[in-house]
């Protein structure tokens, strides 16, 4: 179906695009280069290594085939939800692109890491990842030597911001053709009204989480112009608002989960946001989730001003399921398990990833009546098994010596490295 994106020139990777996300679907207890060399037949580690690192094919037009082949396999249209989060990988050392102290989200602290921004399409229960942007720190770009030895490309070696990624995969996503009528994002977005703005813009309506000393106004400010310290002009805080008044909340069901009924105990109220961009003060929704464990979220949502209690509460806690696309495609899907250090070798790693977790969700979707339970892990096992049959006792032992052998050349590397660093002395 989508062989010809990995064509470049002479050279046709449909072959290798296939062999990778065999092993990215397999059940190789890792899924880095040699273990989904042994996992999949006729699979060869250094040939995948070459056409993720050095081959020229696009990611664009891959993203693009994955986000309107998930927006049909899922439904799209109206009830379709575009999530934007980022996502962090633990890195050692300091030569993988992008990789700095910085914040990683799936730690809850700052760490060495990589950060990269996604998309993800939700309808219902289920979701999809739909496109990526890897984000580069200041440190990156302002050493375009370390940039070009990491492969950036000259129009990419500059100062963007988590944000503007995140504007890029929105326009990404209507550019390509997806049909979907809402835009979900946490906090790190929620607090930008610029984007917030931006999205309106669009038609689209978005649900965007924002940290509880969020200001809002309760009235439609007054005044020709926007006020230049928000504090001083009658806005106050969410958490204070919410404190204030809670006699409309009350408790609904979000979805079915696999312990019961997901419950929360859920409030809204009209209020006024002024984004520095506007001209004139947006009146929105203000958002309140109340968790069983105490837990407690705000969102701004531009939803139409008769939309429905409940619903609108669904929507607030829609973006839970870009979570679930970080954590199947980390556990089960080789998301964190790369070994290449480039710009090249994410994006297309990212994008390859994408396909593969496409796959898992068609699967799940067509077998839906029949297998309602039918997990990403479930899939794995399956096809992993598959796969494995291919396998005779002759290419598992092969496998096995094969592997002693780069055991051995990188015992041998790490001997002679350490004798040159000893001093005439110390020998």
């Amino acid at each position: 179906m989508i062989s010809h994106l990995f064509k470049c020139y002479r050279h046709d990777g449909g072959l290798r695009a296939q062999y990778y996300i065999s092993g990215l679907l397999s059940s190789a207890a890792r899924k880095n280069m040699e273990r989904m060399g042994e996992a999949i037949p006729k699979a060869n580690s250094q040939q995948l290594q070459q056409f993720l690192s050095m081959s020229p094919w696009a990611v664009g037009p891959v993203w693009n085939w994955v986000s309107r082949e998930t927006a049909r396999v899922l439904g799209g249209g109206r009830d379709a939800m575009l999530m934007i989060d980022e996502s962090g990988f633990s890195k050692k050392g300091r030569h993988s692109v992008g990789v700095a102290r910085q914040y990683n989200g799936r730690l809850g602290k700052v760490d060495n890491c990589q950060v990269g921004v996604f998309s993800a399409l939700s309808i219902g229960t289920r979701s999809s990842l739909v496109g990526a942007r890897l984000y580069l720190p200041k440190e990156w770009v302002q050493d375009a030597k370390r940039c070009k030895k990491a492969g950036i490309p000259e129009d990419q070696c500059k100062l963007t911001t988590k944000t503007e990624l995140a504007w890029e995969l929105i326009e990404e996503a209507v550019r390509g053709g997806v049909e979907f009528d809402w835009v979900g994002m946490d906090a790190g977005y929620g607090r930008d009204h610029g984007l917030l703005l931006k999205i309106s813009g669009l038609g689209k309506h978005y649900v965007a989480d924002v940290d509880c000393s969020q200001q809002v106004w309760l009235k439609e400010p007054a005044g020709p112009r926007r006020p230049q310290a928000v504090g001083d002009s009658g806005a106050q805080r969410v958490d204070a608002i919410w404190k204030a008044d809670q006699s409309e909340a009350r408790e609904i069901e979000l979805r079915d989960g696999e312990n019961g009924a997901v419950r929360v105990r859920f409030w809204r109220r009209r209020v006024w946001i002024w984004p520095k961009t506007s001209e004139i003060p947006v009146e929105v929704w203000l958002l309140v989730s109340v968790r069983t464990d105490g837990g407690i979220k705000y969102s701004l949502s531009n939803a139409a001003a008769d939309i429905a209690f409940e619903a609108l509460g669904k929507r607030q806690g829609q973006r839970h399921f870009v979570e679930v696309c970080f954590k199947d495609g980390k556990n089960y899907l080789g998301m964190a398990e790369y070994e290449g250090r480039g710009w090249t070798f994410w994006h297309h790693h990212m994008a390859l990833v994408g396909v593969a977790m496409l796959f898992t969700v068609t699967e799940r979707v067509g077998y839906k009546r029949t297998m309602p339970l039918l997990s990403v892990r479930d899939l794995v096992e399956v096809i992993g098994g598959w796969f494995a049959s291919f396998l005779n006792t002759d290419d598992r032992e092969k496998i096995v010596l094969q592997r002693h052998q780069r055991r051995r050349r990188v015992m041998k590397s790490k001997r002679r490295r350490a004798r040159a660093k000893k001093t005439p002395d110390q020998t």
